[in-house]
């Protein structure tokens, strides 16, 4: 059988090899991306051939059978005929063995796409609605950006012909992982983590040293989209993020910016991790109604009952680590808790970001801010404490 598997599965795949890009591989795929592609398409093209052959044989049959044997006038219907054993034992068998085929040449595709090699690069990734986040081995995640169906989402990258192995899991519902070009699809559950590795073949970006981030190479090529591929919600269908695959050289580059943030502004770095969180799923910073409170002049608003009793920087904090222990009320407790994925100065920019959308205190966000990149700048600068009243 296993003789059997190899010889079809290596005639298709020299066959889908062939057809590679092609205008009929790309009337069923995206072009081919992983090392996955070739067998993972040779598979379909085998089942796809086998059920297009014996429909036309069946079908063809049939019409053939109705036109011989309709019925005559005057003509005698003919006795049919109660037992065939060898036909019998040809549509039982060859069928088997054709199933079993399938069977087999699936279940060990499968085994590889889940049993990833012993030196993969591990990628973590996190998923909730309706965001991705991916961490890299340096404990960094993306701060580029690109704009996918109107929004702003992270962009992914990963290094051409590296092992890379993902391991996910949800924060809410049930997702599913989908990047088409590298045939690879995996569901990622809550309170557990499942597994998938890829070997990406095709270089689509570059690192541009102007201009601080990966660029595509053709402009007609803008890289591969990562999709959730199980409905979990409204804005399920807007959960695409890019994702590029770059030299290892360049994806060295690319991974030492995203984990370095410290030349970034407070107030532009509160907008960007705010992003990266997906925190504009359900804040709005315009005063338009989301399903959480928004963020426009909520600056300094009494919250009786809170720590401080009001939004502050400690309110900001406390909401992002403890969400449970202050709900605004009228809304519902439906934020999950930041801790151990977001860092000190990461919450401090999304409280000063907060801040400055509030006219009032916008002045003062920036002051801060500017103090904060001064005092990260100047090793002798006394530390800055946004508690401080006149920062409040």
């Amino acid at each position: 059988m296993i003789d059997l598997i190899n010889t079809s599965s290596s005639i298709i795949n020299t066959a889908s090899g062939a057809l590679a890009d092609s205008w009929w591989t790309r009337m069923w795929f995206r072009h081919s991306g992983s090392t996955f592609a070739p067998s993972t398409d040779a598979l379909y093209y085998y089942i796809f051939f086998i059920s297009a052959f014996f429909f036309v044989l069946l079908m063809g049959l049939l019409v053939y059978f109705g036109i011989k044997y309709r019925r005559r006038p005057g003509v005698a219907a003919p006795l049919s005929p109660a037992h065939n054993t060898k036909l019998e034992i040809a549509w039982s068998v060859i069928p088997a063995i054709l199933f079993a085929v399938m069977f087999f040449w699936g279940a060990r595709s499968y085994l590889k796409m889940v049993v990833s090699p012993s030196d993969s690069e591990v990628i973590q990734v996190s998923v909730w609605r309706w965001q991705w986040e991916w961490v890299y081995p340096n404990g960094a995640t993306p701060i580029q950006n690109e704009k996918v169906n109107d929004r702003e989402m992270p962009f992914f990258a990963l290094p051409v012909d590296t092992n890379v192995k993902f391991v996910m899991s949800s924060q809410d519902v049930i997702h599913s992982f989908y990047i088409p070009e590298f045939r690879i699809k995996r569901d990622c559950f809550p309170n557990r983590y499942t597994t998938v590795w890829v070997r990406p073949t095709q270089v689509t970006h570059r690192w541009d040293e102007d201009l601080e981030k990966a660029v595509p190479i053709d402009p007609r090529n803008p890289g591969y989209y990562l999709f959730c591929a199980e409905y979990c919600g409204d804005q399920h269908s807007q959960m695409a993020n890019r994702v590029a695959v770059l030299t290892r050289t360049d994806y060295q580059k690319w991974l030492e910016a995203q984990a370095d943030t410290s030349s970034i502004p407070l107030i532009e770095l509160g907008l960007l991790v705010s992003r990266n969180n997906g925190c504009f799923a359900c804040h709005s910073v315009d005063g338009s109604r989301g399903s959480a409170p928004t963020w426009q002049n909520i600056w300094n608003q009494p919250r009786p009952g809170s720590r401080d009793g009001k939004v502050d920087f400690n309110y900001v904090r406390e909401s992002i680590l403890e969400p449970g222990v202050f709900v605004v009320p009228g809304w519902p407790n439906n934020m999950m808790s930041y801790q151990g994925r977001i860092t000190d100065r990461e919450i401090l920019a999304i409280a000063t970001y907060i801040q400055s959308l509030n006219p009032e205190f916008a002045a003062q966000a920036q002051e801060f801010s500017r103090q904060e990149m001064e005092a990260q700048e100047s090793e002798d600068a006394d530390p800055i404490d946004p508690l401080e009243p006149e920062m409040n």
